[in-house]
């Protein structure tokens, strides 16, 4: 079974649709930083949804790629404060990593955001198999989060 899943891996085909974010509070700043993993053809595929013309790769110039790319995440991730009022990351730009892209964005002023909730929908519209998960370290510690289908809100764990 291993050694199948590492096949799939290396010929470039995956059977299941997540990705990884990683979010730390930067206690200098009161950011939070947060680096989200997917996989460059989920990612690629989903560029040329929303791109109508030729068909774009992540290693395409950044002047395309960057604003589309951003605008898709302002979309499907963000924090949101009690009264509704939404909070995207600062795009930073991204890495892309064998067969994963790393994008990195930053949420400024998160000093005081304990009743917050969390929105991830990342290529939810894309695959009804996507599962998102978030690995939140903050100083009272570490959570993990799971998105899916049914669940595209939860509430901030800290």
């Amino acid at each position: 079974m291993k050694f199948l899943l590492v096949f799939l891996i290396f010929i470039g085909v995956h059977d299941f649709h997540t990705s990884l974010t990683e979010v730390n509070y930067n206690p200098k700043t009161g950011s939070l930083e947060v680096s989200i993993r997917v996989f460059t053809d989920d990612l690629e595929r989903m560029l040329n949804e929303k791109h109508s013309g030729k068909a774009l790769k992540i290693e395409d110039d950044s002047k395309t790629i960057d604003p589309i790319l951003e605008s898709y995440f302002r979309k499907n991730f963000a924090l949101v404060s009690p009264n509704k009022n939404v909070r995207f990351g600062k795009f930073y730009g991204k890495e892309k990593e064998a067969d994963a892209t790393w994008l990195f964005f930053e949420i400024s002023d998160c000093q005081h955001i304990q009743d917050h909730t969390i929105f991830n929908a990342i290529f939810q519209d894309m695959f009804i198999d996507q599962t998102n998960l978030i690995n939140i370290i903050y100083p009272q510690g570490k959570k993990t989060l799971v998105f899916d289908q049914k669940t595209k809100i939860a509430a901030w764990p800290f």
